[in-house]
């Protein structure tokens, strides 16, 4: 009996032992567990501002408004956290107080799961007072776009961005930058909020109509095309007949000008009544951005198109090999990425870039492609890895470049070395009896501990080489055509597990002699008049093909008497030649490039103009070198000229006496081809 009272007595004991025990561990659950028990924090948003930031002046105060979403009964509470107590301060109630100028972050921090909440930027500066925009009222149709600005009061204001919106999506649209879609028949409002949180705002009422639908008619101008140098192209919906009488063209050179000057018509071409081929004379030749004028009296019509050139689409590729802790400043090579094309561009960037580097789009002033967008980087390395950072280009005229960045970063525990592959051809220089290719390459290193071994793997019998810590010197001599390698393995001296592969792989191929030569307009030869000085112009040369090293590269300037001679290996190339007198130039496409290339003749669309004197006594040869207001230079006494007014100067020293001559010649149907003399006068 004894002993059945002893056991029950134990089994009371235990169960008040378990109970304690629950007890105490439900007391000492952590206190974000408790919130969270019973249900999930979904997302944290702070619903009294427009956007996550905020501006106050010194002194002024702003309380914040948060929601906090859940799932089941987890708790809706927050607390308040800044960044920086002497810049802002916050309460438990949300309520900031703006300390002294600068910038700091406000964190609204949920009480059940800290890793949810929302930040705020801060600034003590100068808040908004107004918004404007430029219009209050508007009317527009169905699928057009307008762009509503704002104006913000002060001039000065920290922040001066704003947020737009739509009272009705399905009336119209309104993207980031203000430009208003209109979708579908109604009224709608649309508002600009300030940014920084100062609650400043203005409205647009606009009204969306309905398209109205043209009255048919049996045949109109469907396109105008400027398609090269003196031809536009008129495309119409359908069969008419149009004789050269029906046709005006009229250019300008500026798109904000007006047209001042009709061209001459040479002829009228149509195989079908539908694509009319108009051919001007050669005086109004285009260059690239005049813009044309077409009339069409008989069909009352009137239109324009832009001469754009030649659209061209370019694949490059680069690799950049970096170590962690390294930075990017003003005189890395890196720094920049520039496509080479021309005025304003738009990019899209996919891919990554490596941890610690940035971009930003910027103006390159290019003296051949005036102003440009290119890519400016910035920052240091902060972490190890290769990163493929993908950029595709497209420039306001259609031209694209899709360019692809291998990013091989290094550090102490990582080597990163080249994985070179570079095209290349034998060619004849001056002077030599036979082809031959010379490459002299760096093939980098950088990572481990600073100091490396090399075991060559693979090495062709032309390539000579020598070591550093940064990686292999490689010379390639050859006469032949074919393909050179160098392989070797990569050792960190200090810790031998630290290794990788540098590749380097040369292909040489034969190339054949380009000639030809470069004309003006009425069929002269551009030359030099003055000795052991090259024609006045360039030439460059563009490969189609990928796998040729000639891609947007210049090369040897022309001989004195217009010709030139280039040896590049066979393939399709895209050929420019340009004015050095003027920033004017021709494009020939698609020209194909073998041993059975018949001598090129290129034309570029000037007149040639000689230079006489005014002053029987001083002949103008003793005049060289002539600069014009443009800061171009040319020499000798014959220069070539674009329709239009030029003006030129040159100084010469004559028996210790010093002359300055200015010419001042208009090109134009009658003075082109022709002697001008200069105005001499002595200083």
């Amino acid at each position: 009996m004894n002993r059945i009272h002893n056991m029950s007595y134990a089994k009371r004991i235990l169960a008040w032992v378990l109970a304690v025990t629950v007890v105490l561990s439900i007391l000492t659950i952590p206190q974000g567990e408790s919130y969270a028990a019973a249900g999930t924090v979904k997302s944290i948003a702070v619903t009294n501002l427009p956007a996550k930031q905020l501006t106050l002046k010194k002194g002024k105060t702003f309380t914040l408004k948060s929601k906090v979403t859940v799932t089941g009964k987890a708790s809706k509470k927050v607390t308040y956290k800044t960044s920086n107590k002497k810049i802002v301060t916050v309460n438990a109630k949300g309520k900031i107080t703006a300390k002294k100028k600068g910038t700091a972050k406000i964190y609204v921090i949920s009480k059940a799961n800290k890793k949810k909440k929302c930040t705020i930027t801060v600034t003590v500066g100068t808040p908004v007072t107004k918004v404007k925009l430029n219009k209050t009222k508007s009317t527009m149709t169905v699928g057009k776009k307008q762009t509503l600005k704002a104006t913000i009061t002060p001039k000065k204001a920290s922040n001066k961005a704003v947020v737009w919106k739509s009272s009705n999506t399905k009336v119209a649209t309104v993207s980031g930058k203000g430009v208003v879609t209109a979708k579908k028949a109604g009224t709608v409002t649309i508002t600009a909020t300030a940014k920084d949180g100062s609650g400043k705002k203005a409205a647009c009422k606009i009204t969306v109509k309905n398209q109205v639908k043209p009255a048919p008619t049996p045949v109109t101008v469907k396109s105008v095309k400027a398609i090269g140098m003196m031809q536009v192209q008129v495309e119409l919906t359908g069969t008419k007949e149009l004789s050269s009488s029906d046709f005006k063209i009229y250019k300008r050179k500026y798109s904000f000008g007006s047209y001042k000057k009709e061209c001459n018509i040479d002829s009228v071409k149509t195989s079908d009544k539908i694509t009319y081929k108009i051919t001007l004379d050669t005086l109004d030749a285009l260059v690239t951005g005049d813009m044309v004028q077409v009339v069409i009296a008989k069909m009352n019509y009137k239109g324009e198109a832009a001469y754009k050139g030649i659209i061209r689409e370019q694949t490059t590729k680069s690799e950049i090999i970096k170590s962690v802790g390294d930075s990017i400043n003003h005189y890395s090579d890196e720094k920049y990425y520039e496509p080479g094309l021309v005025g304003l561009c738009s990019f899209k960037i996919t891919g990554e870039l490596p941890q610690g580097i940035t971009y930003k789009i910027i103006k390159d002033d290019d003296m051949f492609n005036g102003i440009t967008d290119c890519l400016e980087f910035s920052g240091s390395f902060t972490k190890g890895g290769i990163y493929t950072t993908k950029i595709e280009v497209e420039d306001e005229i259609g031209n694209k470049v899709h360019h692809t960045i291998t990013w091989k970063i290094a550090d102490e525990n990582r080597l990163m070395a080249a994985d070179i592959v570079q095209y290349d051809y034998l060619r004849q220089e001056k002077g030599e009896t036979k082809k031959s290719c010379h490459v002299d390459l760096d093939a980098s290193v950088y990572g481990g501990n600073g100091s490396v071994k090399y075991e060559i793997l693979e090495c062709s019998n032309e390539i000579s080489y020598s070591k550093s810590a940064f990686g292999l010197n490689c010379i390639l001599d050859t006469e032949k055509t074919g393909t050179y390698t160098l392989k070797a393995k990569v050792t960190d001296t200090e810790d031998a597990s630290i290794t990788t592969i540098l590749s380097v792989t040369i292909i040489v191929k034969d190339s054949v002699a380009f000639k030809g030569c470069v004309y003006d307009l009425d069929g002269h030869k551009i030359t030099s008049t003055v000795a052991d000085v090259a024609a006045p112009y360039y030439i460059s040369l563009y490969a189609k093909e990928k796998d040729t090293l000639c891609d947007a590269s210049e090369f040897n300037d022309p001989k004195s008497d217009g010709s030139f001679q280039i040896f590049v290996p066979d393939g399709t190339y895209d050929v420019f030649v340009a004015s050095e007198a003027q920033d004017i130039g021709t494009w020939v496409c698609d020209s194909k490039v073998t041993a059975s290339t018949p001598y090129q003749k290129i034309v570029l669309p000037v007149y040639q103009i000689t230079i006489g004197s005014d002053n029987p006594a001083i002949d103008i040869r003793n005049f060289t070198k002539w600069r014009s207001n443009e800061r171009k230079t040319i020499y000798g006494n014959v220069i070539y000229l674009t329709a239009g007014t030029h003006i030129w100067t040159s100084t010469a020293t004559i028996d210790g006496v010093e002359y300055t001559a200015t010419l001042n010649v208009t090109v134009t149907d009658k003075t082109r081809s022709t002697t001008v003399k200069a105005h001499v006068v002595a200083k």
